[in-house]
């Protein structure tokens, strides 16, 4: 009897991957208008999510879909405690200028640095917007936990073509902000444990300065 073919690991095979869609909770975050239809952060968030959580669960990862809490500190809590390798909090940067439109991502501890390097570049050569690089702030989800972690800011969804790019998404276009995004960040993810094939459980928290 012919055995049957053994799949082969891909780099995320046995990683589990948090990911935040972040605000929600009765909580929007920044809300964009496009030809009088708002659209809210929130949505966004839980769309690239939705997305991201296909392509990793297809490259043989598993997902972790964080908790809307009201504490940020509570959201990070719920990744580590089911063993989570990495976090990615996924927003939407808003201005009162609807035409502001840039890259940006947010880490606070040195391996959040190390996992970030990973993911901008990638959203960066994807989005093909202004890139505002890897900020080290004290705020968001980062500043908690040992998870290596990433916040996203990947675009202005206050921005009018982000804002109809969204609506075009949710009416079945292809090739959006949207799918981009969620490419960009599984593409990261893949070259992030080719190249730390070690980690695990959020393994590389350890020795984490504050």
């Amino acid at each position: 009897m012919m055995a049957l073919p053994v799949s082969a690991a891909t780099p995320l095979t046995g990683k589990v991957i948090a990911l935040d869609a972040g605000h929600g909770n009765e909580e929007t975050g920044a809300v964009g208008i496009c030809n009088g239809v708002e659209v809210v952060e929130a949505d966004v968030n839980l769309a690239v999510r939705a997305e991201l959580k296909t392509l990793i669960e297809a490259g043989e990862g598993a997902v972790h879909e964080v908790a809307q809490l009201s504490s940020r500190q509570d959201r990070v809590a719920d990744a580590e405690g089911v063993g989570s390798d990495v976090l990615i909090s996924i927003h939407h940067n808003g201005s009162s200028n609807t035409s502001a439109d840039y890259t940006q991502s947010f880490v606070t501890q040195r391996n959040d640095k190390i996992f970030a390097g990973y993911i901008h570049p990638k959203l960066v050569d994807a989005l093909q917007l202004p890139n505002k690089g890897i900020k080290n702030d004290g705020y968001g989800m980062t500043v908690y936990g040992s998870l290596p972690g990433v916040l996203t800011e990947s675009y202005f969804i206050t921005n009018t073509d982000a804002a109809c790019d969204f609506l075009d998404y949710q009416n079945g276009a292809t090739n959006t902000r949207v799918q981009k995004e969620a490419q960009a960040m599984y593409d990261g993810l893949v070259a992030y444990f080719s190249a730390n094939t070690g980690s695990g459980g959020g393994g590389n928290g350890k020795g984490r300065n504050k």
